[in-house]
């Protein structure tokens, strides 16, 4: 009984509810989210194109589509932001300023970072401070890249790198520092041969044994049919001869 008199009052419930009242209340409540999605997608649209007429072509694609076209302006609007685009771009260059510097120690060959004065590796100078306005400039310049003091008569047009003994040393270095260390720490790159490959050695070299044996056996085998043969011509010439004996006897 109780059940069936919450189920009859919720009936009644939903029988005296103006309709009328709740439709324009609902149309109120889509009308003010679509005007929503309409600013929403101006603005959002402003972020991510400078081009008037797109964006207008946005705002109709929404005002008409509804949801479908706040759907479909999702998908086919510019994935980043203009600013995102500018900073972007800004690392991007900045980057490519802060590598600008980045080589080779022209003595040892080591690789030398942004903001090097000296080499970590070797000691080598690699900058050095104007006289003048105390800015640090590469030493083989000619003159200041800050104030134009000239530091020496002729820039070096060549740097020295260094020789091919050197450059193989230090290739050799690494090559037996890599091994040794592939080898202490046991990785799955060590050079040593693992179970699979000694199977299948094993295996080739089985196969290769097998090979060479058969032509031995054959030539084993075709001189036993030769010496087989005679004799089997011999039995068949000693069966007729017996043979013929008999028939003269009868």
């Amino acid at each position: 009984m109780g059940l069936e008199k919450f189920i009859l009052s919720i009936f009644e419930f939903a029988g005296g509810i103006n309709f009328n009242l709740f439709s324009l209340i609902l149309g109120v409540i889509i009308l003010l989210f679509w005007l929503v999605i309409i600013g929403w997608v101006w603005i959002d649209s402003g972020e991510r194109t400078s081009k008037t007429s797109i964006r207008v072509v946005y705002l109709l694609l929404v005002i008409f589509l509804n949801i479908p076209g706040l759907i479909i302006y999702l998908i086919v609007r510019p994935s980043e932001t203009i600013e995102q685009i500018y900073w972007a771009d800004l690392e991007r260059r900045y980057l490519k300023y802060e590598t600008a510097e980045l080589g080779d120690c022209s003595k040892c060959g080591s690789q030398l970072l942004p903001g090097y004065v000296h080499c970590s590796n070797c000691g080598n100078e690699i900058k050095r401070r104007c006289p003048k306005c105390g800015v640090l400039i590469n030493k083989d310049h000619k003159f200041c890249e800050n104030c134009g003091t000239q530091l020496r008569e002729r820039a070096i047009a060549e740097e020295q790198y260094p020789n091919v003994v050197v450059m193989e040393q230090q290739i050799l270095a690494t090559k037996e520092h890599a091994t040794q260390t592939v080898e202490s720490k046991r990785t799955r790159y060590k050079t040593g041969k693992s179970f699979v490959v000694k199977l299948g050695d094993v295996i080739i070299s089985g196969l290769k044994k097998i090979k060479e044996s058969l032509p031995s056996r054959i030539v084993i085998e075709e001189k036993n049919q030769e010496s087989i043969a005679p004799k089997e011509v011999v039995q068949t010439t000693e069966k007729k001869k017996k043979k013929s004996k008999k028939k003269k006897k009868r």
